[in-house]
């Protein structure tokens, strides 16, 4: 299995897109766990909609697919961070906006895009096995972006996830912090659907983040956790859809999500012995 396992990686394919699902992983895991504590779950849903559109405009308009999916990212995180503040439209109405339209846009710009169906339908569904070396280089530099960012600002991040009405109290401006977490998210987003698709991003963001967080308390092992989990899952998805002749993106996909239901049945029967005891 080993001797298999070290041939699979040999090929060049398979390291570029290992090096993706490990760093645009660990980078959406760690996410999560911000996405959780800020119960924005569902703008996590909505972001891959607004990525996708921004995919399938680059491949209308003959562009970099990587541009459009940064400029979708980005587009997508400013309207929805600074739209509803004065509306009577609470701000779950233009997520949920946002999820439509985008879906909806993306679809009928593919349908009139001029480039083959296969083109536009890799471009917009992801392909983890078409990734290049280019693609694992911004994984890795989004990856190390996002951590310069949350250790230069760390506790303002964290404070303001936690507790957002004691720190506008103090003084904080959470919509500006806010505004942060979600460029970090919407350009990480975009990088990882680039060349893996929109299941594998949002399962990522909320699978190994969710498993931490059912299983622990402390903060730091949550992020190790998290972290870990979606380094993992992208290397055993990817394995299995070796070995097993599966789809890569969804093998992964599916393998991020595991840990949850792992962690809600240890979770369970602990909480049984305790009630027995």
């Amino acid at each position: 299995m080993i001797e298999t396992i070290s041939e699979m990686y040999s090929f060049t394919f398979m390291q570029n897109a290992l090096a993706v699902g490990v760093f645009g992983g660990g980078l959406l895991a760690f996410l999560g766990i911000f996405v959780h504590l800020r119960r924005i779950v569902f703008l996590g849903a909505a972001l891959p909609q607004i990525v996708a559109t921004g995919i399938a405009a680059a491949v209308f308009f003959a562009i970099s697919p990587i541009l459009g999916a940064i400029g979708g990212g980005i587009l997508g995180i400013v309207l929805l961070s600074f739209t509803g503040k004065k509306s009577h439209l609470p701000p779950d109405g233009w997520i949920g906006l946002a999820f439509a339209a985008g879906s909806s846009v993306a679809i009928v710009l593919v349908a009139l895009s001029p480039a083959p169906d296969g083109e536009v339908l890799r471009f917009f569904t992801g392909d983890i096995l078409g990734t290049t070396r280019s693609d694992a280089l911004f994984a890795f530099g989004a990856a190390i972006a996002v951590g310069i960012i949350f250790r230069l600002f760390w506790s303002r991040i964290v404070i303001t996830g936690f507790d957002p009405v004691m720190s506008a109290t103090m003084g904080i401006k959470v919509q500006l912090w806010d505004a942060l977490v979600f460029l970090c998210l919407g350009v990480a987003l975009a990088i990882v659907m680039n060349t893996a698709g929109g299941m594998l991003a949002f399962s990522m963001l909320v699978g190994p983040s969710a498993a931490a967080l059912i299983l622990f308390r402390s903060f730091p092992l949550i992020i190790i956790f998290s972290v870990l989990t979606g380094m993992l899952a992208s290397f055993g998805g990817l394995t299995a859809s070796f070995l097993y002749d599966l789809p890569g993106g969804p093998a992964m996909a599916t393998a991020a999500l595991v840990p949850v239901v792992i962690a809600w049945i240890y979770n369970s029967v602990k909480a049984l012995k305790y009630r027995r005891v």
